[in-house]
C-alpha cells in the first residue's frame, strides 16, 4: 500500500475575473515596451493569465492576484474547448488578442503512470507549451512564469538540493518537466520556480496529498506513511504570495521556492494530525516500498536560501505551512471529522478513502 502516490493535475478557457542562469532583473508587467503594459495615460495593464488555473496552485494564484487589486484570467482546457496552448497556431494568436502583462504556467501532467503511458502528452504540455511560451515572450517581450517540480532526486538521506545542485530525473514526468525548463530558461523574460506544493483543490475524486492524508485520518483505518520521502512542501497560497513579490522585483532565472525544511512524508501527516486535531495511532510510519513503478523520486528537498535573500524575509517552515493548512476555509470541520471517522456519506470537497483509494493520493508537485 502505497500513501504518496502523485496523480493528475492541470492541462492546459476564459474566465475573466475582471541551464540554470543567473536571477536578473525581469521586465515588470508596467515596464515600457511589455506587452499589454501600461502605455498612454489611462491606459489599462493587461490581465494576469494563469494557464492551469483550476488546479491547486491555479486556484491560489487567482485568488491571490485578486486580492492584489490585479485583474486575472483563468485559462483551461475545461473551460475554452478545443484550445490547445501548445500548438503554435493556437498560442500566439490567442495571447496577442488577450495581451496579458503576466502569463504564469500552473499547467501539469503528474499522474506519473499517465506520463510513461502518453509520454506524447507529457512532452506536449512539459516540453512544447514552455517552449512556445518562451518563443512568444521573446518576440512580445512579455514576462512569465513557469511552474516546475521537486521531482528530481534520489537519496538515502534528507537533502536540500540548491538551484545549481546536478538533477537525475526517474521518469517521464520528471525528464519532460526539466526538458520544459531548459527551453523556459532560454529566454531572459522567464522566472522558472521549483516548489512542492500542498493544500486544498476541492476536486471530488482526486484528493490532494493533504486532503488524501486528513481522509485516511478521518477513517481511522490504518494506512502506510513513509519516513524516507522527504520534501519541502509549501502551501499554495504562502506559494502565490511570493510568486508574485518576486514577479514585482523583478526576478528571472531559475529559483527554489518552497518551504525552508525538509520533512518527511510521516513527519508531515503526523504534524498535520496533531495541529488538527486527529487521532494518528493507525497511521502506520513504514519506508517506501523498494521497487515503485513508475519510478520515483525520494529526496526532494529544496534550498530556498536564495528566494530568502531576494524576498528579505524567511519562507515559512513547516510549522508554518501546516498551521495555514489548518486555517484555510476548506480545512473539514469538526462535524465533518466525526461524520468521516464513522463512514457516514457527507457531501464534501474531500472523499473518504475506500480501501483502493488508501494510498494513491493525488500530488500537485507542478
Amino acid at each position: 500500500m502505497s500513501p504518496i502516490t502523485e496523480k493528475t493535475t492541470e492541462a492546459t478557457s476564459e474566465s475573466v475575473t475582471e541551464r540554470t542562469q543567473p536571477l536578473a532583473p525581469m521586465q515588470r508587467p508596467d515596464a515600457p515596451g511589455a506587452r499589454g503594459a501600461k502605455g498612454a495615460k489611462g491606459a489599462k495593464a493587461g490581465p494576469v493569465m494563469v494557464i492551469g488555473h483550476t488546479g491547486l496552485l491555479g486556484q491560489a494564484l487567482m485568488r491571490v492576484a485578486g486580492e492584489r487589486g490585479l485583474r486575472t484570467l483563468g485559462i483551461s482546457r475545461r473551460t475554452v474547448p478545443g484550445l490547445n496552448l501548445a500548438r503554435q497556431a493556437d498560442l500566439a494568436p490567442f495571447l496577442d488578442r488577450l495581451a496579458p502583462s503576466l502569463v504564469i504556467n500552473a499547467a501539469a501532467i503528474t499522474d506519473l503512470a499517465s506520463c510513461e503511458a502518453d509520454a506524447s502528452a507529457a512532452l506536449e504540455l512539459h516540453v512544447r507549451l514552455p517552449g512556445l511560451l518562451a518563443e512568444w515572450s521573446r518576440q512580445r517581450g512579455t514576462p512569465w512564469v513557469q511552474v516546475s517540480t521537486d521531482h528530481y532526486w534520489n537519496d538515502i538521506e534528507n537533502t536540500l538540493h540548491a538551484e545549481e545542485a546536478p538533477v537525475s530525473p526517474p521518469n517521464t514526468y520528471a525528464r519532460t518537466k526539466h526538458a520544459g525548463e531548459e527551453l523556459a530558461l532560454r529566454n531572459p523574460n522567464c522566472l522558472v520556480l521549483r516548489t512542492n506544493l500542498v493544500g486544498f483543490r476541492g476536486r471530488s475524486g482526486a484528493p490532494t496529498f493533504v486532503e488524501w492524508a486528513l481522509a485516511a485520518l478521518a477513517a481511522g483505518e490504518p494506512f502506510d506513511a513513509y519516513t524516507d520521502v522527504w520534501a519541502s512542501s509549501i502551501e499554495a497560497h504562502q506559494f502565490a504570495h511570493a510568486l508574485f513579490d518576486l514577479v514585482k522585483m523583478g526576478t528571472t532565472g531559475l529559483l527554489n521556492l518552497a518551504s525552508r525544511e525538509a520533512v518527511s512524508k510521516a513527519d508531515f501527516i503526523a504534524a498535520l494530525a496533531e495541529a488538527a486535531g486527529y487521532d494518528a495511532e493507525h497511521m502506520r510510519r513504514v519506508p517506501r516500498p523498494p521497487r515503485q513503478r513508475p519510478r520515483r523520486a525520494n529526496a526532494m528537498g529544496l534550498e530556498v536560501a536564495r528566494a530568502e535573500a531576494l524576498l528579505g524575509r524567511a519562507l515559512p517552515g513547516a510549522a508554518a505551512v501546516i498551521e495555514a493548512i489548518v486555517a484555510s476555509p476548506a480545512m473539514p470541520k469538526p462535524s465533518v471529522r466525526i461524520d468521516l471517522s464513522r463512514g457516514t456519506d457527507v457531501p464534501l470537497d474531500l472523499d473518504t478513502p475506500t480501501p483502493m483509494q488508501i494510498g494513491r493520493p493525488d500530488v500537485q508537485l507542478a
